[in-house]
């Protein structure tokens, strides 16, 4: 698991691109799809996978690490979904409606 303190650290110093580039970062992004699987949650393809934050990852500094915070969808999924909640709006209500929606 990673250490909070040092994420928090980082958030402050660092814009989303170099986040991103993270050892601490893709270390979540492991987890979360090794977690899952490694295929999406929603439609179950195994090909195109993306680590994809339940909670805002702008709103939500704290939690952009915490494995929980994750789930795994493709890429199609990934961007239906910001597609038709944005990049804000990122949050479990808007994440299970969604599911009711778009589940196979």
């Amino acid at each position: 698991m990673v250490n909070e303190k040092e994420w928090i650290d980082i958030s402050k110093t660092k814009d989303v691109k170099e986040v991103r580039n993270t050892k601490e970062y893709k270390t979540w992004v492991k987890e979360v799809k090794k977690r899952d699987g490694h295929c999406c949650v929603l439609c179950g393809l195994d090909i195109n996978i993306e680590a994809h934050h339940v909670e805002s990852y702008k709103y939500n500094v704290e939690r952009r690490l915490i494995t929980n915070n994750g789930i795994t969808l493709c890429h199609w999924c990934h961007k239906k979904y910001h597609a038709v909640y944005n990049l804000e709006n990122s949050n479990v209500a808007t994440l299970l409606e969604f599911f009711k929606k778009y589940k196979f």
